[in-house]
C-alpha cells in the first residue's frame, strides 16, 4: 500500500509541473488582484495650465537685469550729471556708486529711480537728484527639460526658480509616452549674508546640489505647481519602455507593441497580431503566460476568445511581457495540414503547366 501511494503522489507531481500547478493556474475572471496588470495611464491628458505661472510683467526689474541709470544731482554744475551701470544682484539690490546697495527687483523703471532718490536723500548723499532708469540686459534664465514633451528642450523662466508644472506647460505639455516618473536634477542657491564695502549685510548665493524624483501617479496636479525648480536645473520626463506582447500559436505569430498611452485587451492582441487565422467556433481557447510581478515564476491565464466577445470581464486586460498563445485543437490542426498540402498542389500544378 505505502508503494502504491508513492507512485499517486509522483504521478501527481509529474502531472503539476507538466502541466502547472493548480495555484499558479486561472481564468480570466478568477485572476487574483496581486497577479492583475496594472492600467496604463495617458499623461497627456493632464491639464496643468491652472498651476502655471502667470506671464511675468515684462516692463518689472528682475534678478540678473543689467541697468542704466542716469542721475543729475541737481547742483547745475559741469559735473553734475552721472551715467552707471548696475547689476541687480541675486538678493533683488544693485550697487549704485556713492549710494549703495537699492533694492530694485520686482519694480517697474519708473519706481526704480523714484527708489534711488528716496534712498539717496536718506544717506544725505545726493539731497535733490533726479533719476532715469532704464533695462540695458536681461540676463536669459533657462530649464532644461528632456524625455516625453511636446517641445523638450530650454525653457525661458523670468525668476530664479519655476514651478514644476509650470516648466511642463511652457514645454508643450507631456506626450502620451510619459512613463509618470520625472527627475529634477542642478543646483539652487542658499543665502549667505557678509558684509560689502557699504557696511551693509547682503546675502550671496552659495550653490548646492539638488535631486528629486517625482511621481506623478502620486502628486496631485496642485502639488506640481508647489514643486519649485531652480534655474540652471535639468527636468527629464521618463518615457515608458517598450511595452512588447508576443501573440503565438494558431495566429501569425508577431510581438505586439503596446500603444502609448493606450490599453491593450485581448482581442485588441490579436487584432494588432493580424486577427484569428480560424474563426471563434473553431479556435477559441487561449492560454496567457505572465511573469509574476517581482519574481521569475509565471503564471497561466486560460482565456476564450467567445467569452471575451460577449463579455468585458472575460477580455483580460494584458500586461507588458504577456504571451498570448491561441491554441491548437484537433480541428485547426487537421485544416492547417489540409490547407497544406492544397497549397502544395496547388504549386506542384504551376510547375508542370509549360
Amino acid at each position: 500500500m505505502p508503494g502504491h501511494w508513492r507512485k499517486v503522489v509522483l504521478l501527481t507531481v509529474s502531472t503539476c509541473l507538466l502541466a502547472g500547478c493548480a495555484r499558479s493556474q486561472f481564468t480570466a475572471t478568477s485572476l487574483p488582484a496581486r497577479f492583475a496588470a496594472r492600467p496604463i495611464r495617458d499623461y497627456s491628458l493632464l491639464d496643468l495650465t491652472a498651476y502655471a505661472s502667470r506671464e511675468a510683467n515684462e516692463d518689472l526689474i528682475r534678478s540678473g537685469d543689467s541697468l542704466q541709470v542716469n542721475l543729475d544731482s541737481g547742483t547745475f554744475t559741469e559735473d553734475s550729471e552721472y551715467v552707471w551701470v548696475a547689476r541687480v544682484d541675486e538678493s533683488g539690490e544693485a550697487a549704485i556708486p556713492n549710494i549703495g546697495a537699492v533694492r530694485l527687483a520686482g519694480l517697474t523703471q519708473a519706481e526704480a529711480a523714484e527708489s534711488i532718490v528716496q534712498t539717496s536723500r536718506q544717506r544725505d548723499v545726493f539731497l535733490t537728484p533726479s533719476v532715469a532708469v532704464s533695462v540695458e540686459d536681461r540676463r536669459e534664465r533657462t530649464i532644461i527639460i528632456t524625455g516625453a514633451v511636446n517641445t523638450p528642450g530650454p525653457v525661458v523662466i523670468t525668476g530664479t526658480e519655476a514651478g514644476l508644472a509650470d516648466v511642463i506647460v511652457r514645454a508643450g505639455g507631456l506626450t502620451s509616452e510619459a512613463s509618470g516618473a520625472i527627475s529634477v536634477s542642478g543646483v539652487e542657491a542658499t543665502p549667505k549674508n557678509i558684509v560689502d564695502g557699504e557696511s551693509a549685510i547682503r546675502p550671496v548665493g552659495q550653490t548646492a546640489f539638488r535631486a528629486l524624483t517625482v511621481s506623478l501617479a502620486d502628486t496631485t496636479e496642485s502639488d506640481l505647481g508647489q514643486i519649485m525648480v531652480p534655474e540652471g536645473s535639468v527636468v527629464h520626463v521618463e518615457p515608458s519602455p517598450p511595452r512588447p506582447i508576443q501573440v503565438i500559436g494558431v495566429i501569425r505569430n508577431q510581438a505586439v507593441e503596446v500603444p502609448a498611452g493606450k490599453n491593450v485587451r485581448l482581442l485588441d492582441a490579436i487584432t494588432l497580431a493580424g486577427g484569428q487565422t480560424f474563426s471563434n467556433w473553431i479556435s477559441d481557447r487561449v492560454t496567457i503566460i505572465r511573469r509574476e510581478p517581482g519574481g521569475n515564476n509565471t503564471v497561466r491565464i486560460k482565456a476564450s476568445i467567445r467569452k471575451a466577445t460577449a463579455d468585458a470581464k472575460e477580455n483580460l486586460l494584458l500586461a507588458p511581457y504577456d504571451i498570448v498563445s491561441v491554441e491548437e485543437n484537433l480541428l485547426t490542426f487537421t485544416l492547417s495540414t489540409l490547407s497544406g498540402f492544397i497549397g502544395a498542389g496547388a504549386n506542384a500544378s504551376r510547375a508542370v503547366i509549360p
